[in-house]
């Protein structure tokens, strides 16, 4: 809990920070986009607390710290594509994270924003359903439904080879 004690901000960035980077780095893509988000995420984080925020737990302080890294993820793939008025080869965002060989990852990746928040958080940051329901703000048969149709859109883009997989 971090209700009378000012918080260690190294402590808290070193236990969260690659975390927070690897949520980042899997939505954006770009190593460069990657870093911007964790340092954001920190710098709402000590703004948070600043005001008066308070954390119940150390869960509810990493799942506020996931939240804030998926929002800004969003914000700027809204930013970005905003900007693009039409999206081709040319004008696409440069790849800094290399998934060359990583067929599950880049299938992951291809994924609509919805399917693979939920699959990230399942199996790379090994979240409960449950856990997820409160880290997206969802209805559980929300993300049961999403997790599902996420698992069969991977198969889809993997195909036979990894059929049984997922």
């Amino acid at each position: 809990m971090h209700n009378n004690k000012s918080p260690d901000f190294t402590k808290i960035i070193e236990k969260y920070s690659d975390n927070i980077y690897r949520i980042a780095l899997v939505h954006t893509q770009n190593e460069a986009d990657a870093q911007d988000i964790v340092q954001e995420t920190f710098l709402k984080y000590v703004t948070y607390l600043k005001k008066g925020g308070v954390f119940n737990s150390d869960e509810h302080e990493k799942a506020w710290l996931i939240r804030v890294t998926l929002n800004r993820c969003t914000d700027l793939k809204r930013s970005w594509v905003s900007k693009s008025s039409e999206i081709t080869d040319d004008n696409l965002p440069p790849k800094g994270f290399n998934t060359d060989g990583n067929d599950v990852l880049d299938a992951v990746n291809r994924l609509p924003e919805k399917y693979k928040n939920i699959i990230h958080l399942f199996y790379y940051e090994e979240y409960s359903i449950s856990e997820i329901c409160t880290l997206l703000k969802m209805n559980i048969n929300t993300v049961k439904t999403n997790l599902s149709r996420g698992r069969n859109l991977l198969r889809e883009f993997l195909g036979e080879e990894y059929k049984n997989e997922y």
